[in-house]
């Protein structure tokens, strides 16, 4: 199998009129390494902080590279040796990497590593240099025969909503929940437990890249790829359409000053959020058109999650075409 830059994470969908993609926006893998090759790989990487960013742009590990940082953790659960490669890319924009080896552990030092990285920025724009740290990754590790000790820890499936930040509400549940926002539409949302599985962010993604259209950004840290154990971080995701309510058809049954707060939602749909479980339940009838409850979408889930497992098997249990 051959693609361009590792294959491609992403997956479009339409869903309710609405163009979706879906994409994998970070993967955490980790690993063990082979008897002995530990040095060899913290030697690899002490040249490249020595003259990496010296070497000229035919040299794999020199392309667009402009810094390598290096910190050190002596705290149990947490990495010894920390790398991140920080690249600059065609539109001169940073895109980063990083790298741990040597896990500290209340037992000592263990021989693991890991990786972790956006892929939709690094093998877009750094494919030479991540070749051939992979192809250098896997021959410092277990793999193959009995014992292949390289998995797929958490990734990010990220989904793409052409609407603004205002108009994708979340019902929290008893999850734990985190807002930072300066404005209805400059805001961030995160839901649960960060770095652990079901860890939901919400944010205004048009605003961050700098688009002329709207586009809220969705993200949600997966340790599992099973469709029916991960729908549920997606069931209290209500999707408001602007201008959908049918407000010609609410007939006599309602107050005129109800009549007026509806019309007034529908061109406001973050009042939604506002409105006592009384007023939800009486405008309920109304707000079906209007609110609509997202379904995470099967065909695109199986893709993102399948490229998390075919970028390991294909890279490192099996690198460039040997298996």
């Amino acid at each position: 199998m051959s693609l361009d830059y590792f294959g491609q994470s992403t997956y479009k969908e339409k869903w309710n009129g609405l163009d979706l993609v879906y994409s994998c926006d970070k993967i955490v893998f980790t690993g063990l390494f082979a008897f002995g090759r530990i040095e060899s790989m913290l030697g690899w990487l002490n040249q490249i902080r020595t003259f990496g960013v010296l070497a000229p742009s035919n040299v794999p590990w020199g392309y667009h590279l402009r810094e390598v940082r290096f910190y050190e953790k002596m705290s149990v659960m947490s990495y010894r040796n920390n790398f991140v490669f920080e690249f600059l890319n065609e539109e001169k924009e940073k895109v980063s990497f990083y790298f741990g080896v040597g896990f500290n552990t209340s037992m000592g030092f263990a021989e693991t590593w890991k990786v972790e990285f956006n892929p939709n920025k690094i093998l877009s724009n750094c494919s030479a240099w991540m070749r051939d740290f992979l192809l250098r990754l896997k021959g410092c590790s277990k793999v193959g025969g009995l014992i292949n000790s390289i998995e797929v820890s958490s990734f990010d499936l990220a989904i793409d909503i052409p609407v603004s930040r205002d108009c994708v509400l979340y019902e929290k549940g008893n999850r734990k929940h985190m807002m930072f926002a300066q404005t209805l539409l400059n805001r961030t949302d995160y839901y649960g437990d960060r770095k652990k599985h079901g860890y939901t962010k919400i944010y205004n993604k048009a605003l961050e890249a700098d688009l002329d259209r709207d586009l809220t950004r969705l993200e949600v840290t997966l340790e599992i790829d099973d469709f029916g154990s991960v729908r549920k971080y997606f069931e209290g995701l209500r999707i408001l359409r602007h201008g959908q309510m049918k407000t010609e058809d609410l007939g006599t049954s309602l107050k005129p000053n109800d009549r007026v707060f509806l019309e007034l939602l529908n061109m406001h749909p973050d009042y939604l959020s506002r409105l006592s479980y009384e007023k939800r339940k009486k405008f309920k009838p109304y707000l079906v058109d209007f609110v609509q409850p997202f379904e995470l979408g099967l065909k695109a889930f199986n893709h993102v999650a399948g490229w998390t497992a075919w970028f390991i098997s294909m890279n490192i249990g099996g690198i460039f075409g040997d298996n």
